[in-house]
């Protein structure tokens, strides 16, 4: 598992499992059913995370660096 954020130090939880995309987990966007949001590629996370900034959320400084350069790990090509 990859954690970029983890709550308390920041309002985001935001990782990636072994099995899985990125996620926002305990996402303020969500609701009591779906509290998480999963996205379908480091951009989409990123837009995300932005919309967290603007919101006034506090996330890591460095995040976006990180999930663009862990983005081919996180977000693989598909095979042909």
């Amino acid at each position: 598992m990859t954690i970029y954020a983890r709550i308390p130090e920041y309002d985001v939880y935001v990782f990636r499992t072994e099995a899985g995309p990125v996620q926002c987990s305990l996402c303020s966007f969500g609701d009591l059913l779906e509290a998480y949001f999963k996205a379908e590629s480091t951009q989409e996370m990123i837009d995300h995370l932005k919309a967290h900034e603007r919101k006034g959320d506090k996330i890591p400084g460095a995040i976006y660096e990180q999930l663009l350069k862990d983005d081919a790990t996180n977000y693989p090509l598909p095979r042909k």
